[in-house]
Order: structure tokens, then C-alpha cells, then sequence
């Protein structure tokens, strides 16, 4: 059995970023595959919200199983799911058969986060927040190299199906090595407990928080399945161009996390929210409403504006409901995957109905809406903040 804690650690970074490229994989190919399948753009909104809808579940399922069971195993079978289906997605020109598979690729994927946690921590308990912020960024990292793969793909006339079949071989491999692993089982704290939802759900700055992160991860999420799709079709890029577009958003929200996990140690979340909230708003619009590469630009950016809104709302949610962290904080993970679920969704709709670049009026809109309802609740947030830091330091 392999019980090396930096070989566990690094295989738990590559299927990390894996998960970060299934999902990178989907936006630069949207377009392929809807030609593939003849389908519209309302039906191929439903592979963005297949994939959430799945990652959204897991995401906390794959916490609570790495409570039940070793948290290599359950790797083990998150990386089957997304190896297996990422392997056969795109292979067959059946519109059910591959949103089954998309949806399997979301399982998998909420599964390898949800145990992933469960596994780093085990190894270094004394370095969560460091080690799970490197977690994080080799996630991102995936993200961004995966629209250079597709645009590469396409660029020489080869199938974009070869980018997924060749991840889906190499993820089923990683399975099997997750099989051989035995890492340590640390003590199990802040475990997801759905009884204490009912707690939750009364506490007001609670329900704030969770429709904050919904909107504003709608936004994100639109963004990585969708730009694409908007750049080609709204903007007239070519899939290639827009796909370089999408690893720059990439860029933007790694080196935006590093920032944000500079400014947390010296500055309160609350404000961190604030100010990227607002940048949200103002960049996004560029994106939706400018023309050629200001429109392109203003997508690139967002990456930087949307990079610490979640991070730093986890962060808050755990210091005000700290004595239920484990319920709160898996509950944003969920909320943050059904966001992505329904926006897409609801993006692709519009866009079928009117034209893509009018539909992309939604994940401005979100966002909008996100940044008022924090504006509501933001002296209350600041204040049980600075009220939980101050029992800290006391």
C-alpha cells in the first residue's frame, strides 16, 4: 500500500486539477458538440446544468463519505465516475446518452473535491489553510490549460472528442492508483450535519449568504461553460480565439486567489466581498455590452473580480457560524453548484429565445443582484466578523 504523504499529496493535486480540466473541457467544445448532436443552444444549455447539477450534490456527499469511509476510496470512485464517463462522452451522437454522461462527470468531480478535503487534511493537520489554498489554485490551474487544449485540438482540424478520451484514460489510471493508497484518517470535525440546516435556515445573515453565493457562482460558472459560445456566436470570435480567452480567464482567477489569500491574514472578508462584488458588476458589463476585444478583455477580467467571492464567503460563513462550520460551509459548496445549474440554464434559454448576446443579460444580472443583497446585510456581516476575530485574539 502507498503511504508516502507527498506522493499522496501530489496525486491529490493532479486529480484536482483533472477535475479542473473536465470542467474547463466543456465551454471551448460546446460549440463542436452542438453541431455533432444538431442540437440548439437551449438543449445545450443542459450539459452546463447537468455537470453542476452533479458536482453541486456531490460536492458536499464526497465530504460526508469521507466521514463513512477512507477518503482515498472514495478518490477512488470520483475519479471512476469522471474517468469513465469523460472517456465516453462525445463518442456517440445521442443527445440522452451524453447528458447522462456529463451529469456522471459532475459525480465525479463533487466527489474528488468533497474527499480530496478530507485527504489533505488528514495529512497536514497543521497546514489546512495553506496546503487546502494550493488544493484550490492546482483546480484552477486545470481549468485554464483546458481551452488550450481544445483550441489546439481545433486549431489543427483533429476531433475535440481526443482532448476528453485522452483525460478519461489518464483519470482511470489515477483510479486505480487511488486503490493502492492508505492515508492516514484524521479526527473527523465540522462534519456536514443536515439536522442543524433548520438552525441555519432562521438565521438571517445565513440565508444572505447562501443567496449571495448563488448568484454570484451563477455568474461564474455561466462565464466558464458560456463565454465561448458568447465570444463565437455574440462577438465573432473563432472558437480557437475564444477558447485563449477563456484560459486567460483562468489566469486571472489564480493570480486573483493568490491576492485574496494575501489580503485575508490582513484585512476582514466582508470587505474583500465588497469590493470584488462591485468589480464584478462594472467588469462583467464590459464584457456583455463591449464590442470586439474590449468585450474580450472584459471576460478575461472577471476572472480576477469573481476569484475570491467564493473562497472569501466560505471564509466568512465559517467565522460567524463557527460553531456549525462543517453544516454552513458544506451547504455553500452545494448551493455554489446548483447556482452554476440554474444560470446556465436559465442564460441558455434566454439566448434560444432572443440571441446569445442578449442572454447574456443573466449573468449580469446575477451578479447585480448579488452585490444589492450583500449591500443589505453587509453591516451586520462586518460587525459578526469583527465580533468572532475579537473572541479570537481574547
Amino acid at each position: 500500500m502507498i503511504q508516502n504523504r507527498i506522493v499522496i499529496t501530489a496525486a491529490n493535486f493532479v486529480a484536482v486539477s483533472c477535475m479542473g480540466m473536465s470542467m474547463g473541457f466543456l465551454g471551448p467544445s460546446l460549440p463542436s458538440l452542438r453541431d455533432s448532436l444538431k442540437i440548439d443552444f437551449e438543449s445545450a444549455g443542459l450539459f452546463t446544468s447537468g455537470i453542476q447539477f452533479g458536482y453541486g450534490l456531490m460536492g458536499t456527499a464526497g465530504g460526508i463519505l469521507s466521514d463513512l469511509f477512507r477518503g482515498a476510496r472514495v478518490l477512488a470512485a470520483g475519479c471512476a465516475f469522471l474517468g469513465g464517463s469523460t472517456l465516453l462522452f462525445g463518442l456517440w451522437k445521442s443527445y440522452p446518452l451524453n447528458l447522462a454522461f456529463v451529469t456522471l462527470m459532475g459525480i465525479g468531480c463533487g466527489l474528488i473535491l468533497g474527499s480530496s478535503h478530507a485527504v489533505l487534511v488528514s495529512l497536514h493537520p497543521q497546514r489546512k489553510g495553506s496546503i487546502l489554498n494550493f488544493h484550490h489554485i492546482f483546480a484552477a490551474s486545470g481549468s485554464f490549460i483546458a481551452p488550450l487544449i481544445i483550441g489546439y485540438l481545433l486549431s489543427r482540424q483533429e476531433k475535440w472528442q481526443n482532448g476528453y478520451e485522452g483525460l478519461g484514460l489518464f483519470v482511470l489510471l489515477l483510479a486505480v492508483f487511488w486503490m493502492f493508497v492508505r492515508a492516514p484518517t484524521g479526527e473527523v470535525r465540522n462534519r456536514v450535519r443536515f439536522r442543524l440546516i433548520g438552525r441555519l435556515a432562521w438565521q438571517k445573515d445565513f440565508i444572505f449568504m447562501v443567496l449571495v453565493d448563488f448568484l454570484s457562482m451563477g455568474t461564474q460558472f455561466s462565464i466558464i461553460y458560456l463565454s465561448v459560445t458568447f465570444l463565437k456566436e455574440a462577438k465573432g470570435f473563432s472558437v480557437v480565439a475564444a477558447s485563449a480567452v477563456l484560459s486567460a480567464f483562468f489566469i486571472f482567477m489564480i493570480l486573483g486567489r493568490l491576492i485574496c489569500g494575501w489580503l485575508m491574514i490582513r484585512t476582514s472578508n466582508t470587505h474583500i466581498i465588497l469590493i470584488l462584488l462591485f468589480s464584478l458588476v462594472i467588469i462583467n458589463f464590459i464584457g456583455w455590452r463591449g464590442q470586439g476585444w474590449i468585450s474580450a478583455v472584459g471576460i478575461m477580467m472577471t476572472g480576477l473580480a469573481i476569484s475570491g467571492i467564493f473562497p472569501s464567503l466560505v471564509a466568512l460563513t465559517g467565522e460567524i457560524y463557527h460553531d456549525m462550520a462543517g453544516t454552513a460551509m458544506g451547504f455553500m459548496v452545494m448551493m455554489s453548484g446548483f447556482g452554476g445549474m440554474f444560470f446556465c440554464w436559465l442564460t441558455a434559454v434566454i439566448s434560444q429565445k432572443t440571441d446569445v448576446g442578449f442572454g447574456f443579460i443573466v449573468p449580469f444580472a446575477s451578479a447585480v443582484m448579488a452585490l444589492a443583497l450583500f449591500l443589505v446585510q453587509y453591516r451586520s456581516f462586518l460587525e459578526g466578523e469583527q465580533e468572532r476575530r475579537a473572541q479570537v485574539r481574547g
